[in-house]
């Protein structure tokens, strides 16, 4: 049980922390604060898939996500960054 619970923790650490990386770095690159970035983010399809652990992607590095996240769902997040 202790060992579930702890997996759990982890887990949810881990994305918490994938989440902020992600949300730094495009804040860094599209030169938008870290509210304006967070706001954009959680309304991406990579947030959802994260959240849910679909594929795994929640063990890739913030890099890759946020490339990946700025080439795929660029029209989202140019409609909302560049308002």
């Amino acid at each position: 049980m202790t060992e579930q619970i702890d997996e759990k923790l982890l887990d949810a650490m881990l994305k918490e922390s994938l989440e902020k990386d992600i949300i730094g770095l495009l804040s860094e690159r599209r030169g938008v604060t870290q509210r304006e970035a967070m706001d954009v983010f959680y309304r991406t399809e990579l947030s959802g898939q994260i959240d849910s652990g679909i594929y795994g992607i929640q063990y890739l590095d913030a890099i890759y996500l946020v490339d990946d996240l700025l080439e795929n769902e660029k029209s989202l997040i140019d409609s909302f960054v560049n308002k």
